[in-house]
C-alpha cells in the first residue's frame, strides 16, 4: 500500500478560466457592461482584475440568440 496512497499536502487552488467567470454570469443576464463586470467583481473578489476583464470580453463575443452579444443586443 505505501506509495499507492501518499500524496502531496500542498492546498490546492483552483482558479476559474474566463469562460467559467462568463458562464456563471450569464445566468443573471446583465443590461451594460458595467454591470457585468460589477457582478464579476461580486462573485470572485480573489480573482484578479485581468481574468475579470478577460470573462468580460467572453461574454461580449459570445454569440447568443442571433445577436452579437448577452450584453449588446
Amino acid at each position: 500500500m505505501g506509495q499507492a496512497f501518499t500524496y502531496d499536502n500542498a492546498p490546492v487552488t483552483l482558479v476559474p478560466t474566463p469562460e467559467d467567470m462568463a458562464a456563471r454570469i450569464v445566468g443573471f443576464a446583465p443590461a451594460t457592461d458595467a454591470e457585468a463586470l460589477k457582478l464579476l467583481r461580486n462573485r470572485f473578489p480573489d480573482s484578479p482584475l485581468s481574468l475579470r476583464v478577460a470573462a468580460l470580453d467572453v461574454l461580449m463575443r459570445a454569440p447568443r440568440g442571433g445577436r452579437r452579444s448577452p450584453l449588446h443586443p
